[in-house]
């Protein structure tokens, strides 16, 4: 007997919605940087719905830099509650950051690249550290009992 397929139990959050329009309505744009009244710096990644179909009920969602991703408290009124957008300096000084570490990332890859063609070069094997890593391959499904016997 074959397994049964599992069902899922969660039904698949909706999406957030990124427009503009939607956003503007809060007073934000995707990817802002907003300040918390503790101190804390959150990036605005989209509002979710609570009934999608009606667009009401929406409330703005933020990640913080830990990578967990939380509602904003007060939504259109979170400037009375103290959460306040950052300076452009600060959105300057993310993406700079985050550029930079896209550059190192480039930087490694070139590295090994150079050391793996030098060694071809010289004939030589290359270490298993300069190697990627094998990827994974998906298990083949099994054919039925049928469709077997039909062969």
């Amino acid at each position: 007997m074959a397994p049964k397929k599992k069902t899922g139990s969660k039904s698949k959050e909706p999406a957030y919605e990124t427009s503009d329009e939607v956003l503007g309505q809060f007073s934000l744009k995707l990817h802002e940087i907003v300040r918390t009244p503790l101190g804390l710096q959150v990036t605005v990644v989209g509002v979710k719905y609570e009934s999608p179909a009606t667009k009401e009920g929406g409330q703005v969602w933020v990640r913080y830099n830990t990578g967990h991703e939380a509602p904003l408290e007060g939504g259109s009124n979170a400037a009375a509650l103290g959460f306040r957008r950052c300076t452009e300096a600060d959105h300057i000084r993310r993406d700079v950051l985050t550029q930079e570490v896209e550059l190192q990332k480039l930087e490694e890859k070139r590295r090994v690249v150079e050391e793996v063609m030098k060694l071809k070069q010289q004939g030589l094997p290359i270490p298993e550290h300069l190697l990627p890593p094998p990827k994974a391959e998906k298990p083949q499904k099994k054919e039925d009992g049928k469709a077997a016997k039909k062969k």
